[in-house]
C-alpha cells in the first residue's frame, strides 16, 4: 500500500511516497516522516529501509498496550532494515479529529534495547497554506523542563538545536495561529522537540532526550522488550494558539486527572522569602497571632480558613513542640504547612546517618552513575535514588510525622532530583521518569496512609512540569520576590503557562507573595512593585501565600492595604488563571483578561521604573469596543472605546471589572 488516506471529522492523514501529510480542517499543515531511530549505535533509517506492509487498524484488531484512547482507526506502518531491526509507525485520529502518532520499535533478535525514539520529523506539508513553517517572525515555544535555577519560557524563531520539552506550539504573534505538538506519555521517556541540526525548519520529536536542559549527566536509561514504544503525541491546528495550549491541557486532564483538592484555595503565609532560616517558635506564633487578628479580619481568608506554613528552617525548631505548636494554630481556627525535601540530599558528609536506620549512611541511597559514584550536585544537592527500600523506609518515617503531628499542608522542594538518570536500586526502572513517578506515588501513598484519608495539601515547588497528577498545585516559576524583576519573571509564566492550572495541576502556584523586603532583598519594594506582586498571585489561578517578616511596622501595615481589598480576593478565590493578551518573546505580557461569574475583567501590569501608558486594543483583548471600566484598587471608572489605557508612574498593576456600554 504506497498511498492511503484516512479521514475523521476535520482531520486527514495522506500516506503517499514514505511521507505523511495532515490536513486540518481544509489547511495541509505539516509533512512527517518515520524518523531515524537510534539503538545503542545501530540505526533503522526509513528513508532507505525496506518499506515492509501497512493495514489500517480497527478497534478490535488494536491491543490494549496500544490503545488508551477513543480513536475508531489507527494505521500501521512497517519498516525494516538490513540488521534486523523493524519500526512500527503508528497513525490514529480520535473522534474529536486530533490527530496523533507513535512508533514502536522490535528485533528479529527477539528483544530490542534503545535509549532513544524519534517517533516523527516534522516538515512544512507540499501543500502548505499556512506561512507557519516558512515565516521569519514565526515563534516557537519552548518549554522549560522544569522550573529550577529561574529557568523560564521563550517564544523564539526556529533556529537549529533549539528544544522545547514534552510540547511545542509554532504561531504567529500577529495572527495568533498556531501549531501544536505535544506529548500524551511521561511515564517512561523524556520527551523532547528540537530544531534539526541541518534544517532549523524540520522539527524532530524524541524520546529519550537528556543533558543540561534537564540537569542530567548520565545517558537517559536503556528501554527493552519485544515491543519498545514511544510516548504518543498529538498534533493540534487552529486560529490561536492559546486554545490549543488549552485543548492539549484538556486532553492531558482526560487521561492523567489531576490531583483532586476538595477544599478551597489556599490563602495563607509561608515562612521562606520573610525568614529563611531564621524562623523558629517564636516568630512563627507572632505571625499566627497576627495574621488571625489583622488579616483574616481584613479578608484575607477563604471560607474562614487560612494557612501558616513552615519553609525550609522549620528543623530548628524541637519536634517535641511541634505538635503543640500546630494543635495551637488549629485552635486559632488556622491551618499548618510543612516542607520536605522528599529526593535529594544536601548534607555534606556521606558517612552521615541516615535518621533511624541503625547506622546506615546517606551513601546507601545517594543516586550513582555506572561507576557506583554518588552523581554530581545540582542546585547545591545530590538525587537520591527514590527506588531504594533504605529510602522508602526512611520517607515512611518523615510522613508518618509530619501527618502525627498534624500538618495539613505539605510543600515539597527539589523534586526535579527525582527524576534524574542514574543506576536505579530496583533493576526493573531504567529512565528517570519511571523513578520519579515510583517516589511520587509513594510520598502520595504515605500521606493518604498516615493522614488517615484526611485532606492535606500537596504543593510541588521546584519540580517537572511532567508528570502531573501528583500535586495539587505545582509552582510555575522558580523562587520570586517582591521587586519589578520578579513580577516580571512570574508574569512570564503566566503568559505562557496560565493553561496548566485547573488542567495539569488543580492550580498554578506563583510562589509566596513579598510585599516589603524578602531576606534576600538588596532593598524594600516600592508600593507599585507590591501591588503588582500581589496582583500577579491573584491572576495566577492560584495559591496565595503571603511572605513578609511582620515583626516590621511597615510589613505589617502593607499586608493589611494590600491582602485586605476583599473585591481583588475575590478574583483570587475564583480560582479562574487569567489568559495573556499578548505573547512577549522571553518576557511578559502586559495585559491578561478572564471572566469570572459572567463577569469580563481585564488586568494591566508595568514593570519599567519611568512614567508609561500601557494600553491594550479591545478586539485583540476580546472585549467590547465600548465599556465602562472600574479599577479595582483605585476605584476609579471611566468610560473608554476601541482601547484601555492606564497611566503608571513606575511598576503597578490596574484590575479592571468591565461593563459593555
Amino acid at each position: 500500500m504506497e498511498y492511503f488516506k484516512i479521514r475523521n471529522k476535520d482531520t486527514v492523514w495522506v500516506y503517499e511516497n514514505r511521507r505523511f501529510e495532515l490536513c486540518i480542517k481544509e489547511k495541509w499543515v505539516l509533512s512527517a516522516s518515520a524518523a531515524a531511530v537510534h539503538v545503542d549505535g545501530r540505526k533503522i533509517d526509513t528513508e532507505h529501509a525496506e518499506y515492509y506492509s501497512g493495514r489500517i487498524l480497527e478497534h478490535d484488531d488494536i491491543s490494549e498496550m496500544f490503545y488508551r484512547d477513543d480513536s475508531k482507526v489507527i494505521l500501521e506502518l512497517v519498516f525494516r532494515d538490513k540488521n534486523g531491526l523493524i519500526l512500527k509507525e503508528f497513525l490514529g485520529i480520535r473522534m474529536d479529529g486530533v490527530p496523533w502518532a507513535f512508533c514502536a520499535l522490535q528485533s528479529n533478535e527477539g528483544m530490542a534495547v534503545t535509549r532513544e525514539l524519534r517517533p516523527l520529523i516534522l516538515r512544512e506539508a507540499k501543500n502548505s497554506q499556512t506561512a507557519l513553517w516558512s515565516s521569519l517572525w514565526s515563534k516557537m515555544l519552548l518549554v522549560p523542563y522544569d522550573n529550577t535555577m529561574w529557568s523560564r519560557y521563550e517564544a523564539v524563531p526556529l533556529r537549529p538545536g533549539r528544544e522545547s520539552y514534552d510540547l511545542t506550539v509554532l504561531f504567529s504573534e500577529q495572527t495568533r495561529e498556531g501549531l501544536l505538538v505535544g506529548a500524551m506519555d511521561s511515564d517512561t521517556w523524556k520527551n523532547g522537540i528540537c530544531c534539526a541540526g541541518d534544517d532549523a525548519r524540520k522539527l524532530e520529536v524524541c524520546c529519550g532526550v537528556w543533558g543540561k536542559g534537564t540537569h542530567d549527566t548520565q545517558k537517559h536509561g536503556c528501554i527493552s522488550g519485544f515491543s519498545v514504544l514511544s510516548s504518543r503525541f498529538v498534533i493540534l491546528y487552529g486560529a490561536d494558539y492559546r486554545r490549543l495550549l488549552e485543548k492539549y491541557g484538556d486532553l492531558i486532564k482526560e487521561e492523567t486527572p489531576s490531583l483532586t483538592w476538595n477544599g478551597e484555595i489556599p490563602f495563607g503565609w509561608n515562612s521562606w522569602s520573610a525568614l529563611a532560616f531564621w524562623l523558629n517558635e517564636e516568630n512563627y506564633r507572632n505571625t499566627a497571632k497576627f495574621v488571625q487578628q489583622e488579616l483574616v479580619s481584613e479578608g484575607y481568608q477563604n471560607q474562614n480558613t487560612v494557612y501558616l506554613n513552615m519553609d525550609a528552617g522549620w528543623n530548628q525548631i524541637s519536634e517535641k513542640k511541634l505538635p503543640q505548636i500546630v494543635q495551637d494554630v488549629h485552635e486559632k481556627g488556622m491551618r499548618a504547612g510543612i516542607y520536605d525535601v522528599p529526593f535529594a540530599y544536601f548534607g555534606t558528609d556521606w558517612k552521615e546517618e541516615i535518621p533511624g536506620s541503625g547506622g546506615i549512611p546517606f551513601f546507601e541511597i545517594l543516586l550513582k552513575d555506572e561507576a557506583g559514584i554518588p552523581l554530581e550536585r545540582v542546585d547545591g544537592a545530590i538525587p537520591m535514588d527514590v527506588t531504594h527500600p533504605v529510602w522508602k523506609a526512611y520517607t515512611k518515617e518523615k510522613y508518618r510525622k509530619f501527618m502525627e503531628w498534624g500538618f495539613d499542608y505539605i510543600k515539597m522542594d527539589f523534586l526535579s532530583h527525582g527524576g534524574m538518570e542514574g543506576g536505579y536500586h530496583d533493576q526493573r526502572v531504567h529512565t528517570g521518569r519511571q523513578a520519579i513517578r515510583m517516589g511520587y506515588q509513594f510520598v502520595n501513598e504515605q500521606i493518604r496512609k498516615y493522614g488517615q484519608d484526611r485532606e492535606v495539601f500537596v504543593s510541588l515547588s521546584i519540580a517537572p512540569l511532567f508528570p502531573c497528577g501528583y500535586g495539587h498545585a505545582r509552582r510555575f516559576s522558580c523562587d520570586s520576590f517582591g521587586t519589578d524583576e520578579d513580577v516580571e519573571y512570574v508574569l512570564n509564566a503566566q503568559t505562557y503557562a496560565w493553561w496548566q492550572s485547573g488542567r495539569l495541576y488543580s492550580y498554578n502556584d506563583p510562589d509566596h507573595i513579598c510585599l516589603l523586603r524578602s531576606f534576600c532583598g538588596r532593598r524594600d519594594c516600592l508600593e507599585g512593585e507590591a501591588k503588582a506582586r500581589y496582583t500577579s498571585a491573584v491572576i495566577a489561578g492560584t495559591v496565595m501565600m503571603l511572605s513578609d517578616d511582620y515583626e516590621l511596622s511597615e510589613a505589617r501595615e502593607r499586608a493589611i492595604r494590600y491582602a485586605g481589598n476583599t473585591r481583588i480576593n475575590r478574583i483570587a478565590r475564583s480560582g479562574v488563571a487569567f489568559c495573556p493578551v499578548e505573547s512577549s518573546g522571553d518576557s511578559a505580557s502586559h495585559a491578561y483578561t478572564a471572566e469570572i461569574d459572567g463577569k469580563k475583567y481585564l488586568v494591566l501590569f508595568y514593570w519599567g521604573s519611568e512614567t508609561c501608558v500601557v494600553s491594550v486594543k479591545c478586539s485583540r483583548a476580546d472585549i467590547p469596543e465600548h465599556v465602562r471600566i472600574c479599577e479595582l484598587w483605585t476605584g476609579a471608572c471611566a468610560e473608554m472605546s476601541g482601547k484601555i489605557r492606564w497611566k503608571f508612574d513606575g511598576c503597578g498593576a490596574a484590575v479592571f471589572e468591565l461593563e459593555k456600554i
